[in-house]
């Protein structure tokens, strides 16, 4: 069977105005053969959801096809329930889930294999992004994954994927995700203003103290 190639092409993905929109465009990319790399700063299980007959079809179609996703495990940024899912549909190791600890927030997804293509923009994998904020991205088709339009964002994929960690069962622990959310916002409070850190810190504290006080109340009077 002769693979089709597809015309080399560039779209525009926007939320309202263009021909597709970013989730179209995203669940295409599982419609072909070869290996999918998926990067996302936020990865939602509603925003899964959207895609997960995508990915299925993509695994049982051939045991030669693999996704291999980079995701932040903090527990604002990922949803347990997703790496889960993905692991009980892994029945013939097509399935690689990397961990990075730094603040995760680049959002780049590719596919090697015949007709490469590459989405990159602003779109995270999630409801909100794929239905409601005003996004923009860019679709890039070529013949080759070697191609000059591709290659640099291969290179930097396949490199993001040599500095990351295999995420483990307990790094989806609510410690060790909770600690991961407390650990990127900490460091980023590091390079915004202080006055910044304060205006955002306060409101948090106070309801801590409010809830704080509330659950000691409940406690008394059980």
């Amino acid at each position: 069977m002769t693979d089709v190639i597809a015309e080399p092409s560039v779209r525009l993905l926007d939320t309202d105005h263009s021909d597709i929109r970013f989730q179209e465009a995203l669940a295409d990319l599982f419609a072909e053969d070869g290996t999918i790399y998926i990067v996302s700063g936020y990865f939602t299980y509603q925003g899964y959801l959207a895609i997960r007959d995508d990915i299925v079809s993509f695994l049982e179609r051939s045991r030669d096809n693999e996704l291999i996703t980079v995701v932040s495990p903090a527990s604002d940024q990922f949803s347990p329930r997703i790496a889960h899912d993905l692991w009980s549909l892994d029945e013939h190791d097509q399935v690689q889930i990397y961990k990075q600890p730094r603040g995760l927030h680049a959002k780049l997804y590719i596919r090697e294999g015949p007709n490469p293509t590459c989405l990159i923009g602003s779109a995270n994998i999630t409801q909100v992004a794929f239905r409601y904020n005003i996004e923009i991205n860019v679709e890039i088709t070529r013949e080759s994954i070697d191609h000059p339009d591709l290659q640099p964002f291969h290179e930097w994929i396949l490199e993001l994927v040599e500095t990351s960690d295999p995420l483990r069962r307990r790094d989806l622990l609510p410690p060790y995700q909770v600690g991961g959310s407390v650990a990127n916002w900490s460091n980023k409070a590091r390079y915004l203003p202080k006055r910044n850190v304060a205006l955002r810190a306060i409101p948090v504290l106070l309801l801590l103290v409010f809830f704080s006080g509330m659950f000691s109340l409940l406690l008394s009077l059980i």
